[in-house]
């Protein structure tokens, strides 16, 4: 299905769908303001009763997003909750929840940027500065100290496991500017023989972490609007909600969408 009008999707997806889980890189935003008709289509389904649920792989902590939304236009009113990457990730790791099975160990080395230094602050792990000493890795963003096979030598002899709070290989501004992601590391650490956990879409924790923050138990009704196959749209499908492709073509034959939009918010 190809729609090129705007007001003929916002109607269709909203007489079809009770809660939307929204991408937001690519979909509403590209990092730096909001794409057109971002904030009128939200403003839209909030008219028509529906429940939103903003999605992001971003280690940025939901909280922090939401004024940063704030300061691009799109206000609270226009959303239910945010869920990140960074707020699954310590959901997961919570010594509460119980829900973490994987991660072995309480010591890791930080890979990415200042801003998500704390994420695991006040959770029952520790940081460390040498390699040698690390249990696992948190990568949160990609790092110049390692790009290369011989940087990750240390932990491929150790076999330390590589924690991706962020798998999207990069993002794409307005005018095309590429940034490389987390993802992009973490791939090449596996290519080399790494161990890596991944946390975010297309991983099914991020989209059961949404779903908890609605009262909406059937499937059936929530939709899930994204602008990347591998991550929305795949992630999406695997946790059994329907999807819609938007601002993209169709490239895969295995990936299949049940909508496909190729003009929304650009």
């Amino acid at each position: 299905m190809i729609v090129n009008s705007f007001i003929n999707f916002w109607d269709e997806l909203a007489d079809k769908f009770d809660v939307f889980f929204i991408d937001l890189w690519g979909v509403l935003i590209d990092g730096e303001r909001c794409f057109p008709y971002a904030i009128a289509w939200l403003t839209f389904l909030k008219s028509q009763g529906k429940t939103v649920v903003l999605i992001s792989n971003t280690p940025t902590m939901g909280e922090s997003m939401s004024d940063q939304l704030s300061c691009l236009g799109i206000s609270q009113i226009l959303y239910q909750a945010i869920v990140t990457s960074g707020d699954t990730t310590r959901y997961l790791l919570s010594a509460e929840t119980g829900t973490n099975q994987t991660i072995v160990g309480s010591r890791y080395y930080y890979m990415g940027e200042a801003q998500h230094e704390q994420l695991l602050q006040g959770l029952p792990y520790s940081r460390v500065n040498q390699p040698e000493e690390a249990e696992f890795i948190l990568l949160t963003a990609t790092d110049s100290a390692f790009e290369s096979a011989q940087d990750f030598q240390v932990f491929l002899e150790r076999k330390v496991t590589m924690l991706c709070v962020n798998p999207d290989l990069h993002t794409l501004s307005l005018l095309g500017k590429k940034q490389f992601c987390a993802g992009s590391v973490a791939q090449m650490y596996k290519q080399l023989g790494g161990s890596v956990i991944y946390i975010g879409k297309p991983f099914p924790d991020i989209f059961a972490l949404a779903h908890s923050h609605v009262n909406f138990v059937n499937k059936a009704g929530i939709v899930m609007v994204g602008d990347t196959l591998y991550t929305d749209i795949k992630g999406a499908l695997d946790y059994g909600i329907k999807t819609a492709l938007v601002n993209k073509k169709l490239l895969s034959q295995d990936i299949k969408p049940d909508y496909v939009f190729m003009q929304f918010t650009q």
